[in-house]
């Protein structure tokens, strides 16, 4: 089923990429930008700021008031939100389509107007506001560090996917309001970002309204580059114990794999489906159903711009050991190496994948949050007309490769979660 998603595409002169994507069936539209900054431009010791900026620009910026961008948004029926990873930081609204002028004007001037709106007040609470969130999602949360622990052993102490995205609490507890500021001046800026809208308006429109607000905010010719390279494929295997008030030992464990877009990473993301997809995938069949070693079992890639992870979670069933469960799970982690998926598992998990991906791509939303993904991290939304292709082509004999190449104990962390 090939894809034809159009849209048109254009640059203001302060460098704000603008993608407009009309498809009028539904009186509906997206207003989506993406800032080409997460949790990866931040330093050691200073961890959290991309996440807890997130927060900030929701409270208010020079001619809106704190949180009148929610009011506004919600009393027309619209929704709103904003998310933060690694690599980017998102904010996105739906709109009824004749507020599209609304939602555009709002952006602009949290993107150009957001520093002098800011107060100390306003900072403090906010920090009180993500460190709360810290609590219930990581430290307060069974099995909550995981990833936190994956990240440090699998990346080294001053490469920027070494720590969590929401940061961790001794930095939080230190953040100053210049510091805030200063990630804002480096990577808020109109040619850092990327506005994506979609939906029910006029092509004509949009790009008067898109020029009427954002055209007269500053550039900044001075974003901080990203020169980090991770080259530490196979180095060696790292493992560690935690003991955690859980009821069930828990095993994590995360391969080194190639960065998002790579023609490697659609290999691993299908192996991973492969393994996990569904109640006929290798992990539940052999693990969960038939061996009765595990409650679940799971495997998903990570997607990260510089270097992906391949992770693996199976959560022991009661009165099985750890040890007993990893050996199985190595085991169907070697077949697939040693033989490579057969046609008709990799025709299903392929045909899966194309069914998420066309059932995506009907949401406008969606299709706004894809075409600035692909423009942030490969400068060619087109992509999102041909990344189906990209699953399609793999092969089997490519999948076995790539497993006999990365799924070797020299490439992963391995994490044993245990009772107290």
């Amino acid at each position: 089923m090939p894809l034809n998603i159009e849209f048109e595409q254009f640059f203001l002169e302060n460098g704000l990429r603008v993608i407009l994507q009309q498809d009028k069936r539904v009186p509906i539209t997206a207003v989506n930008v993406w800032y080409h900054a997460g949790s990866k431009n931040e330093t050691p010791g200073k961890t959290g700021y991309a996440h807890l900026f997130e927060h900030m620009m929701f409270q208010g910026s020079q001619h809106i008031e704190a949180d009148l961008h929610f009011k506004l948004i919600q009393s027309v029926g619209g929704t709103l939100n904003g998310s933060t990873f690694f690599d980017r930081t998102n904010y996105f609204e739906t709109l009824p389509s004749h507020y599209l002028e609304m939602g555009l004007w709002l952006e602009a001037d949290r993107m150009g107007f957001l520093l002098p709106a800011l107060t100390q007040q306003k900072l403090d609470t906010q920090l009180d506001v993500v460190k709360n969130e810290r609590r219930q999602r990581v430290d307060n949360q069974p099995y909550g560090i995981w990833l936190e622990k994956i990240l440090e052993s699998a990346y080294p102490a001053d490469f920027p996917y070494h720590w969590p995205v929401i940061g961790y609490m001794a930095d939080l507890e230190k953040a100053q309001m210049t510091d805030v500021k200063e990630f804002f001046k480096n990577y808020y800026a109109p040619n850092n970002a990327s506005l994506a809208v979609a939906g029910d308006f006029e092509i004509e429109h949009a790009k008067k309204l898109a020029e009427k607000y954002f055209a007269d905010i500053p550039a900044n010719p001075e974003i901080p580059a990203f020169t980090a390279e991770f080259e530490n494929y196979c180095s060696g295997e790292q493992r560690h114990v935690l003991t955690d008030k859980v009821q069930l030992p828990r095993i994590y464990s995360a391969y080194h794999m190639p960065a998002q877009g790579s023609p490697e990473f659609y290999q691993a993301d299908l192996l991973s489906d492969v393994l996990s997809a569904g109640k006929s995938s290798r992990l539940y069949q052999s693990l969960v159903y038939k061996q009765q070693l595990a409650q679940d079992a799971q495997a998903f890639l990570l997607p990260l711009e510089e270097t992906s992870l391949l992770i693996f979670i199976a959560t022991a069933k009661p009165g099985i050991k750890i040890e007993d469960l990893e050996k199985a799970l190595q085991q169907e982690i070697d077949d697939l190496c040693n033989s490579g998926p057969k046609e008709k598992e990799l025709l299903r998990v392929k045909n899966q994948l194309e069914a998420r991906k066309i059932r995506e791509l009907q949401s406008v939303v969606s299709r706004a949050d894809y075409l600035n993904m692909f423009a942030v991290y490969f400068d060619d939304p087109q992509l999102i007309n041909t990344e189906v292709d990209r699953y399609e082509s793999v092969s089997v004999e490519q999948i076995r490769l790539l497993g006999s190449k990365y799924l070797q104990t020299d490439n992963r962390v391995m994490l044993h979660f245990l009772p107290e």
